[in-house]
């Protein structure tokens, strides 16, 4: 067969046009998260609040440090100690000693990072009466419900983490008061050695809360998770504890294969079939559903170096690989999309050079 010249032309381009088509079939590899940047996020109290003179400050951000920041009651020098409820409540947390007394205004100042890389911040508050009142947690109204969707992988970039299966945990207490947060820890720690387990704690502004935790199956181990234990404890910045109870057995329980773009998705909405037989759902009266918290991908966990979360949602995992999810810090992007519309073009392309090459044949 005669190879013009003009014929070479077309059956190169042909190649090249096909080899742009063929890039786009192939995703490109997604952006890694970004390190969020230190600095102060949020704060307990708020400038220009209140806040009881016996309550621990709390601070939250990224790589939260103290050692650069001053007190001072009623202009007078004081000390921040570091506070230790034996979870953790923020990135960082601490009293004021000696402690203010009602009425006296506290200044907060400094930086709250290595030197350098945060602005300064200052946070002045007026003492209020000690908080001696410990949360009321409404036990018969708590439940947990769980869904078994499709397993969710991350991609390694995505700050997210591998996820089987949804724990949702409906949380209550009475009367709490304004400004005054109440921290739920939910546990399970089975033989008290892991890796089977979780430890999540959450903070409650209101009088109800959703809870999501996210388990991965090797943390289930062969244990059933409709039928698992776990522990809810209650305290609030003043180190004020109440009670810890249980709550045994899911109140929903749901199963597809339905995909979802998040390690924890949202709560399904749930029915009388998905209530468990036996309880307290499974009768005509459904519970009612609380404002729900996003625990993300486990950007909250302050267990380890002071990274907390700046949503006030201070979930910290032990054993979870789960956790609220809104990728808080993270700067993640995937350029790769449907390859579909780029495969029907190369298609076209290589059909007409090969109706061209058996023409001049």
């Amino acid at each position: 067969m005669l190879k013009t010249p003009g014929f070479r032309r077309f059956v190169q381009g042909t190649a090249l046009i096909g080899a742009c088509a063929l890039s786009g079939l192939v995703a490109r590899p997604a952006e890694a998260c970004g390190p969020p940047p230190p600095g102060l996020e949020s704060s307990l109290p708020v400038d220009g609040t209140t806040h009881p003179g016996n309550a621990a400050l709390l601070f939250n951000g990224y790589y939260i440090k103290l050692d650069d920041v001053t007190v001072t009651v009623d202009g007078e020098p004081a000390t921040l100690v570091p506070a230790d409820f034996g979870v953790s409540l923020a990135a960082a947390s601490a009293f004021v000693e000696p402690a203010p007394t009602e009425g006296q205004v506290v200044v907060v100042s400094g930086t709250f990072c290595d030197p350098g890389e945060c602005e300064p911040t200052t946070i002045t508050y007026t003492a209020s009466a000690d908080d001696v009142g410990a949360p009321a947690p409404i036990v018969d109204a708590s439940f947990f419900a769980v869904y078994d969707h499709r397993d969710f992988v991350s991609s390694g970039g995505d700050c997210q983490s591998d996820t089987d299966l949804t724990f949702y945990f409906h949380l209550g207490q009475t009367d709490p008061a304004p400004g005054d947060p109440t921290f739920f820890t939910i546990a399970w720690d089975p033989d008290g050695e892991g890796p089977l387990g979780v430890r999540r704690t959450v903070r409650a502004d209101g009088d109800a809360l959703v809870a999501r935790v996210g388990l991965h199956e090797t943390q289930l181990g062969s244990w059933d998770p409709q039928k698992l234990c776990f522990e809810v404890s209650a305290i609030d910045a003043a180190g004020n504890a109440a009670e810890p109870f249980e709550l045994c057995s899911a109140c929903y329980a749901r199963t597809d294969d339905i995909a979802h773009e998040i390690d924890s998705p949202a709560e399904p909405d749930w029915t009388e079939a998905d209530a468990v037989p036996g309880s307290a759902c499974a009768s005509e009266v459904q519970p009612t559903t609380g404002e729900e918290t996003d625990t993300g991908p486990t950007t909250g966990d302050t267990s380890g170096d002071a990274t907390g979360d700046a949503t006030g949602d201070t979930s910290s995992d032990s054993d979870s690989a789960g956790g609220d999810d809104d990728g808080k810090g993270c700067a993640c992007s995937s350029d790769g999309g449907d390859p579909s519309d780029a495969a029907r073009f190369l298609l076209f392309v290589l059909g007409l050079g090969l109706a061209l090459v058996k023409r001049r044949g």
